[in-house]
């Protein structure tokens, strides 16, 4: 037996077991009660943004966030990289990245 007749069958058998489990699944949907529902709506128009945190990118104070690395391996192998994220005005932002690698000599 070759190995494409092994693993055509254990695909034959892989597609069984996953036809089998589906037609033995039943599906099930979990929702909140209309109530639930507005009281949890209601509860997150209450909150301030102070009670939330800073956005995931610059914060409240508008600073600039980034990051710079670099790699040396085997070789003769290197590299620098960086970004960052800044503010732009009032609503908008930049973001920049570079990145200058060599990998030396190929094997």
């Amino acid at each position: 037996m070759t190995a494409h007749h092994t693993s055509a069958r254990y695909g034959l058998a892989l597609a069984a077991l996953l036809i089998a489990s589906a037609a033995g699944a039943e599906e099930t949907v979990v929702a909140l009660s209309p109530a639930a529902k507005e009281k949890l709506l209601d509860a997150a128009a209450a909150r301030r943004q102070s009670d939330i945190g800073e956005p995931a990118i610059n914060g409240l104070s508008k600073q600039i966030h980034g990051e710079v690395g670099m790699f040396v391996g085997t070789g003769g192998a290197r590299g620098v990289f960086g970004s960052m994220v800044a503010p732009v005005g009032d609503s908008g932002s930049i973001a920049l990245a570079f990145e200058n690698s060599r990998f030396g000599r190929r094997y």
